[in-house]
């Protein structure tokens, strides 16, 4: 048999927990979905993007899901292997990237 009050005190904490999460979560900078991972290359370590929206060389992007992201800021990007500063929707840039990301995966732009 359960104790009551002891599911209770649990369930207090759970919840305080969920409410301090919302909490930082609603303190992250603004994320805005700028594009999608088109692939990976490993040998080079850089990630090729399809642009939604507008990117600059300086900006900060996260690449993946709240759990397991990675985030870095643009140092340098190149469209067909020539170096930009800025890239529009529709484009594909290619960005070097420290850490493996997946195919498909989300990426977005940190605004702060």
């Amino acid at each position: 048999m359960y104790d009551l009050d002891n599911a209770m005190d649990v369930l207090d904490t759970l919840e305080k927990k969920n409410d301090k999460k919302t909490e930082i979560n609603n303190n992250i900078q603004n994320r805005v979905q700028i594009g999608t991972v088109e692939g990976y290359f490993s040998k080079i370590n850089v990630v090729a993007i399809k642009l939604d929206s507008e990117l600059n060389t300086g900006d900060l992007i996260e690449i993946g899901t709240e759990d397991e992201s990675v985030r870095q800021r643009v140092s340098s990007m190149q469209i067909d292997r020539n170096d930009v500063y800025t890239a529009y929707s529709g484009d594909s840039v290619g960005i070097k990237l420290r850490y493996k990301v997946n195919e498909g995966e989300a990426v977005y732009k940190i605004e702060q």
